[in-house]
């Protein structure tokens, strides 16, 4: 009478690598019997040779082969084929299993070892292969949908002529015809922004930039996929990054435009943190204009006191609170003062 399947198990490719023709021979026999796809290889040369014609769901490895050992043959799956889960075989007396799992290693398995264990380990690096396939063709719809977007916001700004503050209006009316909010936020945080130049002194020139940065902060958010942007929940890590990308998208979108082009920079590095832990490049705002930084803080308090899809607003002195807070870390502290002068709640 035939085992029967494991759920999620129904040809589901496995790699055994192992120097040792007969542990090859029963782990194969195992996990063939669980109803398994399984492929072999002596070493770990011969192991790439596979995954490189056909990627299997999971690898299992043995550590110690003669000639290059499990750990590289592990590093070399992860770079050639990063959906494929890892799992690790080594004897007792290795310590490897002891000082936890290298990156994509997902299991180890300690010599000797049944068949239960085996196919345990092998059935959540199936659910791993499958949450990595589905990560990566979600991150390609967003990514495609954001590359769609950008080319229709790039065929709209090249249709107008922007030569004046009045063309930029209709620029920004037109490109969040479908988010008046967005709209409303940039006027806001503009004129957050430009109190804050006045009260530092700003020179003429500086403060036409900051206004017109200030205006399209948030322009390359229009390109985000409204899943994401609108999402209710926390973002995956793959969601934050493309999240992450927003700033220099919108540089770049009006860096081609020449009456605009002086603001891409500030556009640029309005989300960089003091301590060097925003983005989109991690720059520390001590080395970014001192525009970018009075944007920040604008943009942040004003994020915080109107409603969110994500979370409900905060009254303006307890935004002004959290901003004194992160002064100094995330925000400039020289701002964050005249800010809150400016305010005044």
């Amino acid at each position: 009478m035939p085992e029967p399947q494991r759920r999620g198990a129904s040809n589901a490719s496995v790699l055994v690598v192992d120097d040792e023709n007969e542990i090859r021979e029963l782990l194969a026999r195992w996990l063939s019997g669980g109803g398994y796809a399984v492929q072999t290889a002596a070493n770990a040369d011969e192991a790439v040779q596979r995954v490189r014609l056909d990627a299997p769901a999971v690898a299992l490895c043995d550590v110690r082969m003669p000639g290059r050992d499990g750990h590289w043959l592990a590093g070399t799956i992860r770079q050639t084929a990063p959906e494929t889960a890892v799992i690790m075989a080594t004897g007792v007396d290795n310590p490897g299993s002891a000082v936890g799992l290298p990156p994509g290693v997902i299991d180890y398995l300690t010599k000797p070892f049944g068949r239960e264990r085996l196919r345990d380990s092998v059935s959540r690096g199936i659910e791993w292969h499958n949450a990595a396939r589905d990560s990566r063709r979600w991150r390609a719809t967003l990514e495609g949908e954001v590359d769609r977007k950008c080319e229709r916001l790039t065929t709209a700004m090249a249709s107008l002529s922007i030569e004046d503050d009045a063309a930029l209006d209709g620029l920004l009316s037109l490109v969040t015809r479908a988010d008046r909010d967005a709209y409303a936020h940039a006027y806001r945080v503009a004129a957050l922004a430009a109190s804050v130049g006045c009260a530092m002194m700003l020179d003429e020139e500086d403060m036409i930039l900051l206004e017109r940065a200030a205006l399209l902060h948030d322009v390359g958010k229009l390109v985000m996929p409204d899943a994401v942007l609108r999402k209710p929940a926390p973002l995956t890590a793959e969601e934050r990054d493309l999240i992450r990308r927003h700033p220099q998208i919108a540089s770049d979108l009006i860096a081609g435009v020449p009456y605009l082009a002086g603001a891409a920079e500030l556009v640029r590095d309005a989300q960089e943190r003091v301590d060097g832990l925003g983005y989109p490049n991690g720059t520390p705002a001590g080395d970014v204009a001192l525009g970018a930084r009075i944007i920040a803080v604008a943009d942040a308090f004003d994020a915080m006191t109107w409603t969110r899809v994500f979370r409900d607003a905060v009254s303006p002195r307890q935004a002004l609170g959290e901003l004194e807070r992160c002064a100094g870390t995330q925000f400039d502290a020289a701002v964050v003062a005249i800010f809150t002068r400016v305010v005044q709640v």
